[in-house]
């Protein structure tokens, strides 16, 4: 990392606020905790967030786990901002980006005073990352409201994303001539939906995030009210074709990341919520001693639902006034009764603003003072009994009156922190350089809002992300996967080179990780520097391998300066370099001897004497070249005969390069016709590999640890599927869809022994929200992401945005239709049948293949909005997301990123390989160093 030297002074006083650590089965979020609205930006293998609290400054992070910090970087001076709306303290939702040697800071100021609203966007410019930066323009703020983003395309144009409040939160998108310069209009892309989840209270999309991936742009974005008093700020995506043409039909029917609340109420009933009634016995007068014990007389008490409280909020989730309570303090009884089947596992959801005691049958299980919205795990075994129990709280005012409390039977599980409110995305490449993060702004319990990172999977070309999650979640959450090898040259300022092999002066660190020939490097200020004349490299010491990423910031001055995408001896090597005398990049390839040299232009501004970007995939002989993160200009992809293992490095013709945040990690990403290196069995088109009965593939080198995760669609009778592990017909590990049977059969063999065959069911229950391409008042349409065999369909028997509503035999409000093809058919025959969740209709039918669900009113003209969320049983699909990560003891499988399977078993370095009857697309693989 080339800092700046005021950074180099300021080292001393940056706060570590979490300590070094392995990579954990569970992200311990939050991992920035009292930073809110942010912008993230990596930069020479660091990332650097700053944004609401954060006063101008900026946290580092080489892992996106822990952060030191804040640096200061700015502070406002110009003719638009002044007095309070000038402070530190106004500089929100910062988005970063480094263009061509110039770093970049938009923001948003977002002051609303007694004087004057100061609601506008501001730009500001440095030459180092850490600043400081100015505004080029003083006088007048860059564009009006809030939530920059810039977004470049692959053709190198910019788009400058925005929020303006022209349909309540809109999200619009300008072109741009450069980072400084419109070049057109806003172009509107969409407000929120009504009658959607992304109007649960306010009419709000803000916060929009752009990336291009496999072809397709994506933007996410929030929606709903950003406080927490409402509790419903959710992350959405809509994807488009073209980087101004997102819209309401691009989007997803439903949230990508929410709060856990919402799944923890589908799945387990309230038992103070649905037994018997909903009403508390309470009064604000303080009652006898034993007002918590089962023989008080509280008949004269009040009844009212939870909960009690003053302040109406209209449309909050986690603020429900259900009953007025303005008095200092309140006392409140539920009784409820349980049968025979007493739960064991109990959680207690509380929701209160001042002290706060809590007995269950008469035993104290909670006291809290002040603010808290939080859970706790109780063991009911010898709390509760068979017939009636008693819940009994008491509770004083805070600052503003409010009292909610729900316990859950949580069955053989246990609950979560209190997980909510996701906001403000930022989407980057994780360290290793192949897997993709979300970091965002959420909030855990009554704590301050804070900075998360949860991993943001493709599903082919689905985004998925794997959260909202704390170190509690359940499942397999681990920390960003490092690479192979990295080099960020933080040092000390020693010196190290090398002329013909002769090491001049000694760097412990730097001998230990390069192997250099020719040249004199030098590692000092947190850069590695080649300043002798003629040619030099230096070759990192990693594993070689035949696929991999490798990545550096590539500073040329006045040499040729580059990388050795691939070496393996001096007939059989690639490289690529950065040319400032020809003002273009450049490959030499060598086969077997036989040398090739082009050259592609560079943009006439291309700046040679500050850092760019050079990162390589290789896919077995073929090296896709990006500059800057976009396709290299001319020859994006250059196709070799180039096989067998290599190793990259550095390289430089002439003095005075330097180099920063070098990173290799072994593996691939493919997809579509871009697949390559697995055999000739395989067929590959436009909608990815294709394999026949009976055939296999493989590809990759021999690896201890690593994750393998492909798009598998198999044909209606046909299995197709993964080896996670193969070593040979002896030693494997293999899993497979089984479209007979709906299981995902996992098989295989250790030193010749078969193994225990494990056949998982592929059933489970999904949420679908409603599609609003195909709805109205009238009609309510869910689609299926693939065909889907489906045997019941669970309706929450409250209607939408009635929440004090329950209709029994809410399925017999509508006409209920599936589509197959392009047809919709009446849904067949059913009955009604037990959910376990008294909140809940299910009805039960014969399994039927189905693309969609239409929930239609039967009342004509009726204009009631019955379901806004459904579940559905799903039997079986035609396509899956099938993962595995090997380990040293295990393997674990995930479906459609749900942990269905650890396989305990201990393979040494492997393989993978495709099996079946198929087709296979959006492939990613890649080492998990140990």
């Amino acid at each position: 990392m080339n800092y700046s030297m005021m950074f180099l002074c300021a080292c001393c006083q940056l706060l570590a606020l979490y300590a070094g650590a392995q990579r954990p089965e569970h992200i311990h979020n939050p991992v920035l905790p009292g930073v809110a609205d942010a912008g993230v930006m990596k930069f020479n293998g660091e990332y650097y967030i700053g944004g609401v609290f954060t006063n101008g400054g900026f946290y580092v992070s080489d892992d996106l786990v822990n952060w030191k910090g804040p640096v200061h970087v700015f502070s406002m001076n110009n003719g638009w901002t002044e007095g309070a709306s000038a402070g530190d303290n106004q500089i929100h939702a910062n988005d970063m980006r480094y263009i061509n040697g110039v770093f970049h800071l938009y923001w948003s100021v977002n002051y609303w005073g007694q004087d004057r609203n100061v609601v506008h966007i501001g730009h500001a410019v440095s030459d180092s990352v850490l600043g400081p930066y100015n505004e080029p323009v003083k006088d007048t703020w860059l564009d009006n409201r809030i939530d920059p983003m810039l977004f470049t395309d692959d053709d190198g144009r910019h788009y400058l994303y925005m929020v303006k409040f022209t349909d309540g939160n809109t999200i619009w998108a300008r072109p741009m001539k450069d980072p400084y310069t419109f070049a057109g209009p806003p172009v509107y892309q969409f407000a929120s939906l009504p009658n959607t989840w992304e109007t649960t209270d306010n009419r709000v999309a803000e916060g929009p995030w752009v990336i291009k991936y496999r072809n397709r742009y994506y933007m996410m974005y929030n929606a709903n009210h950003t406080s927490t008093a409402w509790g419903n700020y959710m992350l959405g995506v809509a994807e488009a074709d073209s980087p101004m043409g997102f819209g309401h039909g691009g989007k997803y029917p439903g949230p990508v990341v929410f709060s856990n609340q919402s799944g923890l109420e589908d799945r387990f009933a309230d038992l103070l919520k649905y037994n018997t009634n909903p009403y508390f016995q309470y009064t604000t007068a303080r009652p006898a001693e034993n007002w918590h014990q089962s023989g008080f007389d509280a008949s004269g008490w009040q009844q009212g639902k939870p909960g009690f409280g003053s302040g109406v909020i209209k449309g909050s989730t986690v603020r429900n006034v259900r009953t007025m309570w303005n008095e200092p303090e309140i006392w409140a009884r539920k009784v409820f009764s349980l049968n025979s089947q007493l739960p064991s596992n109990l959680l207690l959801r509380v929701y209160h603003n001042g002290d706060t005691r809590i007995y269950l049958n008469g035993q104290p299980v909670y006291e809290r003072s002040g603010r808290q919205y939080t859970t706790l795990n109780i063991d009911a075994r010898q709390l509760l009994k068979n017939g009636e129990n008693i819940l009994a709280i008491q509770s004083s005012r805070g600052r503003q009156n409010f009292l909610d409390i729900s316990l859950f039977d949580m069955k053989n599980e246990r609950g979560d922190d209190i997980l909510y409110s996701p906001g403000q995305p930022n989407i980057l490449r994780g360290p290793n350089g192949f897997e993709w993060w979300l970091v965002y702004m959420a909030n855990k319990n009554a704590d301050r809002r804070g900075q998360y990172i949860d991993r943001v999977h493709f599903f082919n070309r689905k985004l998925v992300v794997d959260g909202i999650t704390s170190e509690h979640t359940p499942g397999y959450h681990p920390a960003p996967a490092m690479p192979d090898f990295r080099d960020l040259f933080n040092g000390a300022d020693s010196l190290t080179a090398a002329v013909t092999s002769t090491v001049k002066r000694t760097d412990v660190d730097f001998l230990q990780k390069w192997r250099t020939s020719g040249g004199d490097w030098q590692q000092r200020h947190g850069q590695l520097t080649q300043t002798a004349t003629g040619t030099a490299q230096a070759l990192i010491k990693s594993t070689p391998a035949s696929n991999y990423l490798f990545e550096t910031g590539v500073q040329p001055n006045k040499a040729k300066a580059g990388i050795i995408a691939a070496w393996k001896d001096e007939s059989d090597w690639l490289k690529i370099w950065l040319d400032p005398q020809r003002k273009a990049w450049g490959y030499r390839l060598n086969q077997k001897g036989k040398q090739t040299t082009a050259y592609h232009p560079l943009p006439q501004d291309f700046n040679f004497d500050r850092y760019h970007t050079l990162t390589v995939f290789r896919n077995a002989a073929s090296f896709e070249v990006k500059i800057d993160h976009l396709p290299a200009p001319g020859m994006p992809v250059i196709r070799t005969a180039l096989n067998g293992k290599h190793i990259p490095g550095l390289y430089t013709e002439g003095a005075g390069a330097a180099f920063d945040g070098v990173l290799y990690t072994i593996g691939w990403d493919e997809f579509d016709n871009m697949i390559s290196g697995w055999g000739t069995p395989a067929s590959i088109s436009g909608n990815g590999l294709t394999l026949n009965a009976g055939n296999r593939v493989f590809k990759g080198d021999l690896l201890d640890s690593y994750e393998i995760g492909t798009q598998v669609t198999q044909t209606a009778t046909g299995n197709a599927g993964i080896y996670a592990v193969y070593i040979d017909d002896e030693n494997y590990l293999q899993a497979q869809f089984d479209n007979k049977t709906q299981k995902l059969a996992i098989t295989g063999k250790k030193d010749g022994t078969p193994l225990s065959t494990e056949a998982i069911s592929l059933e489970t229950a999904s949420s679908y929200y409603v599609d609003m391409k195909y709805s109205d008042f009238f009609e309510r349409h869910f689609s299926f992401d693939h065909p889907v065999y489906i045997n019941s369909i669970s309706l929450n028997k409250t209607p939408y945005q009635q929440p004090d509503t329950l209709i029994e035999r809410i399925h017999e409000k509508m006409n209920i239709f599936y589509q197959s093809g392009e047809k919709w058919h009446p849904l067949p025959a059913f009955r009604r049948d037990t959910t376990g969740h008294p909140g809940f209709d299910k009805i039960v039918f014969n399994p039927v293949k189905a693309e969609g669900l239409k929930f239609v009113n039967k009342a004509p003209g009726e204009r009631m909005i019955y379901v806004n969320k459904i579940q559905v049983n799903e039997t079986c699909r035609e396509s899956y997301h099938l993962r595995a990560v090997k380990t040293a003891s295990e393997v674990i499988f995930f479906v459609d990123g749900r942990e269905v399977k650890r396989y305990p078993a201990s393979f040494p370095a492997s393989r993978v390989g495709l099996c079946g009857n198929g087709t296979f697309n959006g492939i990613t693989y890649f080492h998990i160093p140990q």
